[in-house]
């Protein structure tokens, strides 16, 4: 197995390096397509645009030139001498790899349906650093339009992630048309020709189709978080680096990242091109390695997997200091190696009898086997369909949902692990006791026997019998430590999951709804389902917010900064903000104070998150037409220092004494319910009493069943 492994790594670093000489030589291909192809000997035909034409790749209805020296202009190309070498085209989309010439392309449209004049040119690859498109005049002369990945994204003239180009047709005369493409990115020109509202239905679709891609990128990486936040373990870190790289690498070669990341700063596309493919390698090589425990089960191949981070971090530093066409050149090789090395990586861990390896090595050569074919159709080799376009995508998503079932699988494993010490632990405990009981039975024969050493045996095996049982006390606390923090654990698991589940299917139904319904929705209808999914992902990161924050309390890990600070400023605009958010459900906020000049000492900012907390559960357990009411005055305390208390009374249900019991646990569930449909975590009272009790202050509740609720909270005072 170990020779069969070398065997195909040396065959597949042979034709790495064969396709990295292939990209150096690009230019040699293009010189080779020249000669191969004969010169043009009449004009191709005239492309008329008839009632039934909606769609149309204009590929194989072009003529090219291959401009070596870069200098021809659209007067030159019309000399009869240049005009001469133009060729016809033979690919359905023109890719030329990574060739050094600029390339002209010329073709010509004749509009049968003068009525119908909405037509557009959908130049639909992103990583061209200038397009210059001429259009030929009534009178002969060129209007020259310019576009491309080094201009800002507001000079596009159809705002879209594509270059589209608006095609005036108003009559059914030839109109004839020039483009120059020059670029050190991968020479691809798919030119497709739309008429207005096939390129909206076609837009559509591939916004949406895009919109699950990242959403299913975003879910990974949120799903890895909330694994690393609940089980600690560092490799979850390192793969959400890898989805982070690979996220950005498909947005900035989709045009996603010029439109809405960078697009005043058009430079940035290349660079975080490059750059995203060194996160990408960087992220994947260390968890391989940690994931893997590669360095237990081969360890050259962990030197290798080192070998790839160093590889990732220069390609990183490469993308801002060397060529563009240098520097992505050697991205694609070192992302080859980096994959092949983990394929290789992961077939030899798995031999050698690491049982996490299975989903790892498919997820892996799935990834491989995209990337090549991706790298094929950049550089020419393969042509460039939708499959060869799109299987990046693919290969991301489908490597991502198996790394999860490998992570998954990783988890149960550990689990596994945890009884079997368990059980181990209750084993030694057994023989403990065996052999304790075999050694009292030895001794008492020996002090029958010897009546001198039996006071001394006696005291031995009482000194002897203390330590076990200690220890035994010792190992049962440590048991029912153990059970409690799984049970524990998995309430917290449980309800997270619950939480969290209910959100994502609300926005998988709504985008289902989209999907299904798109062209039978108006733009009333498409609102209110993007607000939907809108609330429901706040809904989501307010989940995960509380999580993170109880997490942070119980881990200590929270600080506070105690000061002195006016608090019925600070309260009065809270109540102020909650009374324009209460009037929706017709509910009055009132506020008032003892003496406006109070102040507290604590943390600020968490005192003011505990109010507005006690007040946003007062307007959500409130009916309508109720009211609230804040307000702060000074404790006088007989035996001890005067304290502020705070107090947020409102009109609601109130509560019963069973719900008081348990009205400041963690994951409370009362019977009341927001009045709004709004939701509840049960985390915020929780929260609330930890911050308020942290910082020496006390929160209780007076409340009767049918007469509405009042939270009050008591703190140090600032003299």
């Amino acid at each position: 197995m170990a020779a069969n492994l070398r065997c195909i790594l040396s065959w597949r670093l042979f034709a790495l390096g064969a396709l990295y000489l292939f990209g150096l030589n690009a230019d040699t291909r293009a010189d080779e397509l020249l000669a191969s192809t004969p010169p043009s000997s009449r004009v191709r035909p005239v492309v008329r645009l008839e009632a039934t034409t909606q769609n149309l790749h204009l590929g194989t209805l072009l003529l090219y030139l291959i401009d070596s020296s870069k200098t021809l202009t659209i007067t030159d190309i019309q000399r009869p001498e240049i005009a001469s070498q133009f060729r016809p085209s033979t690919q359905v989309i023109p890719n030329f790899g990574f060739a050094k010439p600029a390339f002209w392309f010329v073709f010509s449209l004749q509009n049968t349906m003068p009525n119908n004049d909405d037509w557009l040119l959908d130049i639909a690859y992103q990583p061209l650093d200038s397009i210059e498109f001429f259009a030929q005049k009534n009178d002969g002369t060129w209007h020259r339009t310019v576009l491309g990945d080094m201009l800002p994204y507001s000079q596009r003239i159809v705002d879209t992630r594509t270059y589209v180009l608006p095609l005036h047709l108003p009559d059914t005369l030839v109109h004839i048309y020039a483009i120059r493409i020059n670029t050190e990115s991968s020479v691809q020109v798919p030119l497709i020709l739309r008429h207005s509202t096939k390129f909206a239905e076609d837009l559509a679709r591939s916004e949406l189709a895009y919109g699950i891609f990242f959403g299913v990128m975003l879910a990974l990486i949120l799903y890895n978080l909330f694994l690393f936040i609940s089980l600690r373990s560092v490799y979850y870190l390192y793969y959400i680096l890898y989805l982070l790289g690979a996220t950005l690498y498909i947005a900035v070669v989709n045009g996603y990242a010029a439109q809405y990341l960078w697009g005043d700063s058009p430079r940035w596309a290349n660079f975080m091109n490059i750059a995203s493919i060194g996160i990408m390698i960087c992220g994947i090589a260390v968890f391989t390695r940690q994931f893997l425990q590669v360095q237990r089960y081969a360890p050259r191949m962990a030197q290798f997997l080192i070998a790839s981070l160093f590889g990732g971090v220069l390609v990183m530093i490469g993308a801002f200091v060397l060529p563009y066409r240098v520097a992505v050149q050697v991205a694609v090789v070192v992302n080859i190696v980096c994959i092949l090395i983990v394929v290789v990586s992961g077939a030899l861990v798995w031999r050698r009898g690491n049982a996490s390896a299975p989903y790892f090595f498919a997820a892996a050569a799935i990834f491989l086997t995209g990337n090549l074919l991706f790298v094929m159709k950049t550089l020419g080799t393969l042509p460039n369909t939708s499959f060869t376009t799109h299987v990046v995508e693919v290969g991301i998503m489908a490597e991502g949902l198996l790394f999860a079932f490998a992570l998954a699988d990783r988890y149960r494993r550990m689990r596994q692990d945890r009884e079997r010490a368990q059980q181990e632990a209750l084993r030694i405990e057994f023989e403990a006791k065996t052999q304790l009981e075999r050694k009292v039975q030895e001794r008492t024969a020996e002090l029958e026997a010897m009546n001198e050493e039996m006071q001394r045996q006696l005291v031995i095996l009482n000194d002897q019998a203390v330590e076990i049982e200690m220890a035994n006390v010792q190992l049962q606390e440590k048991n029912l430590q153990l059970e409690n923090l799984n049970t524990e654990k998995n309430e917290f698991m449980g309800i997270a999951v619950h939480d969290l589940k209910n959100p994502l299917q609300t926005i998988i139904m709504n985008t289902s709804m989209m999907r299904r319904y798109r062209d039978k929705m108006d733009t009333e209808q498409r609102d209110y389902l993007f607000e939907r999914i809108e609330e429901t992902t706040r809904r989501m990161h307010d989940i995960i917010v509380n999580l993170l924050d109880s997490n942070a309390i119980e881990s200590g890990n929270i600080t506070f900064h105690a000061e002195a600070f006016q608090i019925c400023k600070e309260t009065r605009a809270l109540a102020n903000d909650y009374s324009n958010k209460a009037a929706a459900k017709q509910i009055a906020v009132h506020f008032e104070a003892e003496d406006e000049n109070l102040r507290a000492f604590a943390d600020k900012h968490r005192v003011m998150e505990a109010i507005e907390n006690l007040i946003s559960n007062a307007v959500k357990f409130s009916p309508s037409d109720r009211n609230v009411w804040i307000s702060i005055k000074k404790h006088k305390n007989e035996y001890a220092a005067d304290t502020l208390r705070i107090s947020v009374r409102d009109e609601g249900p109130g509560l019963s004494e069973e719900d008081k019991a348990k009205l400041f646990g963690k994951f409370a569930r009362l019977s009341a319910r927001p009045t709004g449909g709004e939701h509840s975590t049960g985390l915020g009272l929780s929260i609330v009493k930890r911050l308020i009790e942290a910082m020496n202050g006390q929160i209780w509740c007076e409340s009767e069943l049918g007469k509405g609720a009042e939270f009050i909270i008591q703190l140090p005072i600032a003299e």
